[in-house]
């Protein structure tokens, strides 16, 4: 038997950098966005989200989708 993820929705999530502390090491923020469709292309999720985060001033240190859904054991 064979256990399969039956997709719910994705999210994103975009790290940012928003500035430096004392010791000049760089300070992080995290924003999720979510209910993106989970039949968006990897390549489609990208542009999209490139394209947003290039409207904002702080500098996109990583941008990752995660996947949401419900195990399923067939």
């Amino acid at each position: 038997m064979a256990v399969v993820l039956e997709p719910n929705y994705s999210r994103c999530q975009v790290r940012l950098q928003s500035g430096v502390d004392n010791e000049g090491n760089p300070i992080f923020i995290s924003r999720t966005y979510g209910r993106i469709l989970p039949t968006t292309t990897n390549e489609d999720f990208y542009e999209v989200f490139s394209a947003l985060m290039s409207l904002q001033s702080l500098t996109v240190a990583a941008l990752r989708r995660l996947e949401d859904g419900e195990l399923i054991n067939e």
